[in-house]
């Protein structure tokens, strides 16, 4: 039988080897009990919200809160259909929301597809400096161009018509879009645009049958982060609309009038406009982290 010893001075490396490895274990585990805690705290007022919801009138204004009741669908009932004071029904509400977000976003998608591509274009000598000049326009605040577009607006008959909303959306939203599909772009190889070029493709025909198929991933996260922005939108839709095209975000404020708030009918309408948000992020979660840091390590 052969005895095999250990050193004191390996005894001594393994020691020593070991305790960083628990130390780093130690501060993962910290770090995700804190995220947990940190996420928790975040749901706490969509939890309060959604149980507001479902509480009868009386009870929704009861001070300090109470959290034995009936639930009730009564407040969801009275949102959806509209009547006793409110002007539109929340169905008609979302309609408009969601024609106005799916009109911005198409619109987005169809300028930031071909802008991006120019912009990584080798031939283009200036792309680094209107790329960054675009990206700099994402910090341009919406708000000091709501009275230029509304007096234009007025002007063109466009007051309480989509374009008025879709055209400003689709350009709020176009510096992240042509940024997120400039990165995809630039991750493609260009000897396949270099092969195509010398077999005579035009840069259109490069464009839909090269660029346009490997780009749909990217695409898509563009597609839902400027649905996502253009759904939530309060303040041109507060200003530039009436009745007509009016968005969901703008309906809810009917909910507190000078007698005060109706607090189940308020989180009912708020639950109902963020509700399909929620979902498509967290069902599309992966595809919005993986479009935003597409480039970030190469």
């Amino acid at each position: 039988m052969t005895t095999v010893s250990t050193s004191p001075a390996t005894r001594t490396k393994t020691a020593h080897g070991s305790a960083p490895k628990s130390r780093r274990r130690a501060g993962v585990v910290i770090g995700r009990l804190g995220l947990w805690a940190w996420l928790l705290a975040t749901m706490i007022p969509l939890v309060f919200m959604l149980i507001t919801s479902v509480k009868p009138e009386g009870i929704a204004r009861s001070l300090p809160p109470k959290w034995l009741f009936t639930p009730t669908f009564d407040n969801y009932r009275h949102v959806l259909a509209g009547g006793d004071g409110l002007s539109q029904g929340f169905n008609d509400l979302l309609l408009h929301s969601a024609i106005v977000t799916a009109g911005s976003t198409l619109l987005t998608i169809v300028v930031a597809v071909p802008a991006s591509y120019a912009l990584a274009m080798r031939t283009f000598r200036q792309r680094k400096f209107l790329s960054s000049w675009i990206l700099s326009t994402y910090m341009f605040p919406p708000i000091v161009a709501v009275i230029p577009i509304f007096i234009y607006a007025g002007k063109l008959d466009l007051i309480d018509r989509y374009p008025v909303l879709i055209v400003p959306y689709a350009a709020f939203n176009l510096p992240i879009a042509v940024w997120t599909l400039r990165a995809a772009v630039l991750q493609i190889p260009y000897e396949i645009q270099e092969s195509a070029m010398v077999d005579g493709a035009s840069q259109f025909t490069i464009l839909r049958r090269i660029i346009w198929p490997l780009l749909i991933p990217s695409v898509a996260t563009a597609a839902i982060l400027s649905a996502i922005l253009s759904w939530n939108e309060f303040l041109f839709a507060l200003s530039l609309t009436r009745s007509e095209v009016k968005t969901a975000p703008v309906g809810v404020q009917e909910f507190t009038g000078m007698f005060g708030t109706q607090w189940g009918a308020l989180t009912a309408a708020a639950t109902v406009i963020v509700a399909p948000i929620v979902v498509m992020t967290l069902v599309l979660r992966r595809r919005i982290v993986s479009g935003l840091t597409l480039g970030a390590v190469k």
